[in-house]
């Protein structure tokens, strides 16, 4: 099946972090038998325009193991203007995503995000009758009314037009549902994956100190400094554990700091932000994940670090609270330093009754690529037969 997918936001050589698991999840559908291919127009930040190169040909075509990507970049020239930074990305992708049909001929589209490619493609493609279905991530579904009148009228505008609407959490598919009155029946849970092909066997640890292990981008949302506070009470209780944490962000500077202000900077180490295949292979060698986040649609480093066989550790912000086992790890509240130190320093002391290899099957059944691949298909295959 030829499959094209539109995803909002992409990696770039400014931003390589920026929508990794958009190209990741791709890739894996790639592997799961469809001809996957990619249109994304990027509108870059001012604050980048020092960094920016525009491409000479204006569109940039790789070959991304087996899926091709069609990108374009920009400036975008109305920061504070967001119904004219809206129409110049619609504008653009739209040119963009035709040039790419034309080439291609999908037979179905998969936009990731309602904002702002799924608003922007939304009738164009109902007009040309081809069907689409749009998967949502942002926090904000989460949360308590924080898009603004005119996010709301373009979350609107797609829906109304998409065949489907994917959410990869409970949480968010039940907020989705109440927020814009939706009928339960054309939203679809399907969890993210973990990419098994990268996300191999933790290696067996003979000795040393307990290590724990935390990714995310260094953003005030993640709480980051939570996971501080709460990992130099604990050093307080057991000298002898480490803090890893990757991932680049705003507040990378504040939380070194802090980590110094705590005087637990020699146990923590920031290692940046790292690609998938690096990860993979870091998360392989620490005992345990925490992800310490105030708000989460969902919590891809936990099936990540599970897949692995790490047992996790989450707070309860959303996401976590469909992934989280007994099996697996444990759930927290958020926002509670005091808690999450407890439930670490149970981690070091009860490790034992954790199986890697349980964990790692658990993760692999519900959320490998097999898993992922099959839920797409049945998915785009009932749109597909209803439409005839």
């Amino acid at each position: 099946m030829k499959l094209l997918i539109v995803p909002s936001w992409y990696p770039t050589n400014i931003h390589p972090e920026s929508g990794t698991f958009f190209r990741d999840r791709a890739i894996i559908l790639q592997r799961c038998g469809f001809s996957t291919t990619i249109a994304s127009h990027v509108l870059h930040s001012t604050r980048d325009i020092l960094r920016f190169k525009q491409n000479v040909s204006n569109i940039e075509t790789i070959n991304d193991c087996g899926v091709l990507v069609y990108k374009t970049e920009a400036i975008n020239a109305f920061p504070k203007m967001p119904r004219k930074a809206f129409n110049s990305y619609k504008n653009s992708i739209l040119s963009l995503v035709k040039n790419v049909i034309n080439k291609s001929k999908p037979e179905f589209v998969f936009i990731n995000s309602s904002l702002y490619g799924g608003a922007a493609l939304a009738r164009y493609l109902y007009d040309e009758m081809i069907p689409f279905m749009v998967s949502e991530h942002l926090k904000e579904f989460i949360g308590n009314d924080e898009f603004s009148l005119f996010q709301k009228e373009c979350i609107n505008e797609c829906y109304n037009y998409s065949s489907k609407i994917i959410a990869t959490s409970e949480v968010l598919k039940s907020n989705i549902i109440d927020k814009f009155n939706i009928d339960s029946e054309k939203v679809v849970l399907i969890p993210n994956p973990a990419d098994t092909e990268y996300f191999l066997p933790k290696r067996r640890k003979l000795d040393g100190p307990f290590t724990f292990i935390s990714i995310a981008l260094l953003r005030p949302e993640k709480r980051l400094d939570l996971l501080i506070k709460a990992f130099s009470m604990l050093s307080k209780q057991i000298p002898n554990i480490v803090l890893t944490i990757i991932g680049d962000g705003p507040e990378k500077d504040k939380l070194k700091l802090l980590s110094y202000e705590l005087e637990v900077n020699n146990r923590i180490n920031f290692i940046g932000y790292q690609k998938k295949i690096a990860v993979a292979d870091i998360l392989r060698d620490h005992d345990a994940l925490v992800l310490s986040s105030q708000v989460e649609t969902f919590g891809v480093v936990l099936v990540e670090a599970m897949s692995v066989g790490l047992p996790v550790i989450a707070t309860k912000c959303g996401g976590p609270e469909s992934i989280i086992l007994p099996e697996t790890g444990m759930l927290v509240e958020s926002n509670d330093k005091n808690k999450l130190c407890v439930a670490m320093k149970d981690m070091v002391e009860n490790y034992d009754n954790y199986d890697s290899k349980i964990i790692r099957k658990i993760a692999i059944k519900a959320y490998g690529d097999k898993a992922y691949g099959n839920n797409i298909k049945n998915v785009i295959t009932s749109v597909l037969s209803a439409k005839d």
